[in-house]
């Protein structure tokens, strides 16, 4: 567990090894994870004299929990899905891991998982001498949560590569793709990555609209900016989806047009065969009156048939381009 004191005059957050009580001005941020978060609502209690719900409780240390908003009098609850872990080696790249935010008035809980790696990359920013230090505990949530979209885009990114690698080898007509379950994968993926933007939504929406305090119009800007933000990345991922199903129906186009090619070929040999089969079929009847049996050129008349026969068809074939 680690413990932020952030002011409103914007000085640099300072890291404190304990707290005793809230601040007059700013807030404190308790930030724990779910390893070491079995005790945290007597913190809550100790701090502020508000028992945590045991529901909410629970909620906070499931890291599979979906997103969501709820909340009392006392405090306003949101659970977020992160992406985690690192981009590169896996082939599965989208796993979440949510973390769960507790606000109020001075104080701002998190209960995380060890793999969100947005809450690092926050703490890091914070020696950054440049950066606009939140006031509330609502700017701090905005900031955790901007980063963990980030995230998204970077997903979303890694796996539009490999999606675009797999459309490339689907429609390759010299090489035969065989790696279906791959791409079933990675659609599932991103149909998986959809879906946690539209739960994502949803609880900011909920959070936006039922939160105790009212908010300022600059934080409506900010929450507006957020949602637009994991539109584009559910609306990237919608597409990929839709580029898979485009690339497979290439891909099935341009087999069956192969299997047509061949069709059509052995159909114009068929037919050029036929009538060549027919004559020979007829001089190998056995009957005993057959005037060209015992014609002296019989057997080079109808040699010289069958290749002026073949030969024509061959060459109609061939001008009107089916051979």
């Amino acid at each position: 567990m680690e413990i932020f004191s952030f002011s409103r005059q914007g000085v640099v957050p300072t890291r404190l090894a304990r707290v005793e009580q809230i601040p007059e001005e700013g807030f404190v941020w308790l930030d724990f994870t779910r390893d070491e978060a079995a005790q945290w609502p007597s913190w809550v209690r100790r701090l502020t004299g508000v028992q945590i719900n045991s529901d909410h409780f629970d909620d906070s240390l499931n890291p599979d929990h979906p997103s969501y908003y709820d909340g009392t009098e006392d405090y306003d609850m949101l659970v977020f899905q992160g992406l985690t872990p690192e981009i590169g080696g896996g082939d599965y790249l989208i796993e979440s891991r949510s973390a769960a935010f507790f606000l109020f008035d001075g104080l701002l809980v998190s209960v995380r998982s060890k793999e969100n790696l947005s809450f690092e990359q926050v703490k890091r920013k914070f020696c950054e001498i440049k950066l606009r230090f939140p006031s509330t505990p609502f700017g701090l949530v905005h900031v955790i949560l901007d980063l963990m979209v980030d995230r998204y885009m970077s997903v979303t990114d890694e796996l539009e590569k490999r999606l675009e690698s797999i459309s490339d080898d689907l429609v390759d007509p010299r090489n035969p793709f065989e790696d279906w379950q791959e791409l079933l994968a990675y659609r599932k993926q991103a149909h998986a990555l959809e879906l946690i933007c539209g739960k994502n939504l949803d609880a900011l929406d909920n959070f936006r609209r039922d939160m105790r305090s009212e908010l300022s119009e600059n934080q409506r800007i900010r929450l507006n900016d957020l949602r637009e933000h994991i539109q584009r990345v559910e609306t990237h991922a919608d597409s990929l989806q839709r580029d898979i199903e485009v690339a497979v129906q290439l891909h099935f186009a341009a087999t069956a047009h192969q299997t047509n090619k061949v069709i059509q070929m052995l159909t114009v040999l068929s037919a050029i065969f036929f009538p060549l089969t027919l004559i020979t079929g007829i001089y190998g009847m056995n009957f005993d009156h057959m005037p060209e049996l015992h014609w002296r050129y019989g057997y080079f008349f109808a040699l010289g048939l069958l290749v002026t026969i073949g030969g024509s068809l061959l060459l109609y074939f061939r001008r009107r381009k089916l051979f």
